[in-house]
């Protein structure tokens, strides 16, 4: 169980969507002067209603439950136990042991005694960590069990697991002692610069309430020594049916589901007395404004926050609740693209910058600003910051600006609607946890997308801008910055902060302008190819086509998304065809021209144009190949081609774009290497390829001032100006009647011209032989191991497949022995590669974090666990789990578009058989015990590895 400690008020900002960065903030009750006389479909003050499709339901004993018959994935059904009870209710001597518990029950309970659970999912295709797992919030702990729903077995086995979870945890004192350890590496992991400046601000931030001394992980000093007996006294007051739900949700019958959770989970009792659970913990009120500066020499980024108040979340019970909610979500999709215009500057305030609504804590939101300087002046990006919010209180926004937004929110949800008979399980699971939780509306996709078509159009510009005056509040702010240490002189004091933050606000601010955007994206429509070949592949449910530009095409039909089609084009070629003097030039070329547009379009006008519309376009220059990669909904299909056929022929020049990139990328990056991880990780690209300049690793800041616009641009219209050779991959809901004559248009009127497209192979090799190094950065007591076994060897995707099938089972034997056994990591493993370009090569790393004095033991426990293998072989049962998880990950891909897409597209780029999609459950069938010995033999060479370890500095 790999946990997850959530903090709702730090959820990144830094959220991408396909046309407009944005934070979507949802259920607040702002009351709006409406006449209700306007809607008939929906009376404004009705309550919401609850989703017709799920159960909600109530046990005696007051377990709440969810159920949700979803077809999708096929055979298998979600469940999750939800407890409403986390790090916040620990009692002084009990710091840390919501989330012990979390992880005990792993560790032995009535029907799964030790680690008996673990082994049993494995053995029925649930992966440890991937599907199985478990997170610890300060107010939640959320169990999360996906399984297989076509065995009746295996149901009753998944509810009786819940119900073990729920209350017949064993709680062995040689288990806990055992997990400790575990618990400990897991609080070794958060250790750095984030946990010594979080330690500092959380009681300012918290303005002294008790979730700045609850934080999930603990306190080591408690994890080390708290008797079973505290650790039993959390559990009887706080694991108890009135606290707890359970979520349903997959291809189950709802009878079955109900009648399961009545059985496992009727005959639970609550304690009594009872301890009754505080609904919020109070947050006092910030009444004078404050500020933090801190810095530490291991911080990566610059951060500036601005907390401008915060207040008790009011519930979203009706509809005109509902209402006010989307008002607050336009609201927060402009304004935020106003920000994100801002980074469009050849000398942008910051890298980026939000502003918005959000979840703060349980029961409480905020109105928070943020900005990741990386190296800008600080006033710089609080003059932007501010100046924005105050043009918008002051001006008001444009009628174009609300447009765009009521067509990018009708859109989005739209999208959602005409798949919701496909969407997946996980999907929605977290919905129902929200509900239970918060309190969050269940209406459902159809009452949500109905609605909107009612109220959007009614929604007016008066009633958006009057939204700004929420900004406002007599609350004092906090003002946190958390930076490098390295900036230390070029920020202010505490208080100069302050005084910045407060004179920001008195700067005079200008209305925001915009020009008038294309009505279309080509003036002119191209001179359309002709289709010269078409043939279809029955096998594969493909078809093939030829332009006659000599263009191919591969079409994949599917009904597995109502509303979708993806694809991916290339051709072999790449970066590293050009010398190494113009290294950055071409590894960079694709995603600057993205920086720049296309046509007369800059990203931000392209935006604009595409609101209300799905469309993805990326080019991309790998290593060896070069691309276009994207999707779009079936309706605006035609856009997606013609917007892919304008990156191919009309790249677009900009030179104060250019350097906004340059700028920003340069101060992102720019302390990235102080963080010790990240050094780590670049000196191991180092010393596996001996210091060859072609090898790869973090970017520095100094190699972007070797980039030259007019060679970055020249290197991409010889890439892109001459599309000979290129093959594109569709996979989606495609009706080819409809999309010939678009296929023709956009891409058969590419320029072509008969070239060889090629890969370079420029040598990059491994070092040979034992190398074992050591790197030393970082205060905390951290160790990171990575073991590299490489060579050269003939490809094949049975190979592969049998290199894979070795390095997942002996991630198995090293969780059993290193995590489990000896409790020396909190998680690790092996993972392979095997690649034909640019020569045929194979790599298989292990790696696992650590503490400094258990590397060694840990790494010859790891090394006896493969010479094992070697030497005596694997055991079936481990053999079958890798096999049974292959097979069922694989069962639930081969109704995915990206699956089929990234089948067929590597197929073609590697020259594989594509029909190696479908043989692939027959090919995992055929591995047996000898392939794994002879493959842990051939690929896993004692005298040919390398082995890096990072220590502390002291």
């Amino acid at each position: 169980m790999f946990s997850v400690i959530h903090h709702s008020y730090l959820k990144t900002f830094f959220m991408k969507k396909s046309k407009t960065v944005i934070v979507r903030f949802l259920l607040l009750n702002v009351l709006v002067v409406f006449q209700l006389s306007a809607f008939s479909q929906f009376n404004l003050t009705d309550k919401l209603p609850v989703d017709a499709n799920v159960k909600v339901g109530k046990l005696p004993n007051g377990l709440t439950y969810y159920i949700r018959k979803n077809a999708k994935p096929e055979k298998k059904v979600q469940l999750r136990l939800v407890v409403n009870t986390g790090s916040v209710l620990e009692d002084n001597d009990q710091q840390g042991l919501a989330h012990m518990m979390e992880h005990m029950n792993f560790n032995g309970s009535t029907h799964f005694p030790k680690n008996d659970l673990v082994s049993y999912l494995q053995s029925i295709g649930v992966q440890f960590g991937a599907d199985l797992n478990a997170y610890t919030g300060f107010d939640e702990t959320v169990y999360i069990l996906p399984i297989p729903s076509d065995d009746s077995d295996k149901v009753e086995k998944g509810f009786t697991i819940l119900e073990d979870w729920a209350g017949n945890a064993l709680l062995d004192p040689t288990e806990i002692d055992k997990e400790r350890g575990v618990v400990l590496e897991e609080s070794r992991l958060g250790k750095g610069a984030g946990e010594r400046m979080r330690n500092k601000y959380f009681p300012k931030l918290f303005n002294g309430s008790k979730y700045a001394v609850r934080l999930p992980i603990g306190i080591d000093d408690t994890l080390k020594h708290f008797k079973p007996a505290t650790l039993k006294r959390f559990y009887k007051t706080w694991y108890r049916p009135d606290l707890q739900a359970v979520v349903v949700v997959g291809d189950i019958d709802p009878a079955v589901a109900e009648q399961e959770i009545i059985k496992h989970f009727g005959h639970f009792k609550n304690p009594s007395p009872e301890k009754p659970r505080p609904s919020i913990i109070p947050i006092p009120l910030r009444t004078v404004s404050e500020s933090m500066v801190l810095t530490d020499k291991e911080q990566a980024y610059n951060v500036l926050q601005i907390f401008n108040y915060f207040e008790k979340s009011k519930p979203v019970n009706t509809w005109t609740d509902y209402r006010n909610s989307v008002i607050e979500n336009l609201f927060s999709e402009i304004i935020n693209q106003r920000l994100h215009e801002l980074t469009q500057q050849a000398n942008p305030p910051f890298v980026f910058g939000n502003t918005g609504f959000g979840s703060f804590i349980r029961g409480y939101r905020a109105f928070t600003s943020v900005a990741l300087l990386g190296d800008k002046p600080v006033k710089d990006a609080v003059d932007a910051l501010i100046t924005t919010t105050e043009s918008v209180k002051k001006f008001g926004f444009l009628q174009t600006e609300l447009d765009r937004a009521k067509s990018n929110l009708l859109n989005e949800t739209e999208n959602v609607y005409k798949d919701r008979d496909k969407t997946e399980s996980g999907r929605l699971v977290q919905g129902y946890i929200d509900n239970y939780l918060n309190g969050s509306p269940i209406i459902g996709i159809t009452n949500r997308y109905e609605f909107l078509k009612q109220v959007l159009p009614g929604i007016t510009l008066q009633e958006v801008n009057a939204f700004s005056s929420k900004m406002d509040s007599k609350q004092g702010k906090f003002v946190l910055i958390t930076a490098s240490e390295k900036m230390k002189s070029q920020l202010p004091s505490d208080a100069q902060l302050l005084t910045m933050v407060n004179a920001a606000h008195q700067i005079p601010v200008k209305p925001y302008t915009e020009k008038v955007l294309a009505k279309s994206l080509i003036d002119k429509l191209p001179a359309p190819g002709k289709i010269t070949a078409e043939s279809k592949n029955t096998t594969l449910g493909t078809i093939d086509l030829t332009l006659s530009n000599g263009i191919t095409i591969t079409v994949k039909p599917t009904d597995f998304k109502n509303d979708e089609i993806k694809m991916d084009s290339w051709r072999w070629g790449g970066s590293r065809n050009y010398g190494l003097t113009d290294k950055q030039n071409a590894e960079n070329a694709a995603t600057i021209v993205m920086s720049m547009g296309v046509k007369d379009l800059s990203p931000v006008d392209l935006q604009k144009f595409l609101a209300g519309k799905t469309v993805e376009v990326q080019p991309y220059i790998n290593l060896y190949d070069e691309g276009i990669q994207g999707s779009s909904s079936v309706k605006d299909f035609e856009i997606f081609l013609q917007l892919v056929h304008l990156f191919f022929t009309q790249p677009r020049k900009d030179e104060t774009l250019f350097n906004a990139f340059i700028t920003s990328q340069k101060s992102f990056i720019k302390n990235l290497l102080n963080n010790p991880r990240a050094y780590y990780q670049d000196t191991l690209q180092k010393i596996e390829y001996n210091n060859n300049p072609w090898a790869g690793g973090f970017p520095h800041a100094e190699d972007f001032d070797k980039i030259n616009l007019d060679r970055v641009f020249s290197i991409y219209k010889e890439i892109y100006g001459n599309a000979y050779g290129w093959h594109f991959t569709f996979v989606g809901n495609i009706d080819m009647t409809q999309a010939r004559p678009m296929l023709e248009a956009y891409l058969g009127s590419l320029p072509t011209s008969q070239k060889e497209n090629k890969f370079t192979d420029v040598g990059l090799r491994p070092v040979k032989g034992v190398v074992d190094a050591s790197v030393k950065k970082g205060a905390e007591k951290q160790s990171l191991v990575t073991v590299i076994f490489n060579g050269e060897a003939p490809y094949s995707q049975e190979e592969a497949l049998k290199l894979k099938a070795l390095t997942d089972l002996l991630t198995i034997k090293i969780i059993e022995k290193l995590r489990e056994d000896m409790s020396g990591i909190y998680g690790g493993g092996m993972h392979s590669n095997f690649e034909k370009r640019p020569y045929n090569h194979y790599s298989a790393s292990l790696s696992f974090p650590c503490g400094p004095e258990n590397v060694d033991k840990l790494v010859n426990a790891a090394f006896d666990i493969i010479k094992n293998v070697q030497e005596k072989g694997a055991e079936q049962k481990d053999l079958d789990k890798v096999k049974e998880t292959m097979k069922k990950q694989n069962e639930d891909a081969m109704k995915e578009n990206d699956h089929w897409l990234d089948g067929l597209s590597y197929a073609w780029i590697e020259q594989n058989d594509a029909n190696w999609i479908l043989e692939l459950p027959d090919k995992v069938d055929a591995l047996s015990l000898h392939d794994i010995q002879e493959t842990a033999k051939k690929y896993l060479d004692m005298q040919n590895y390398i082995k890096v370890v990072l220590y502390p500095e002291k």
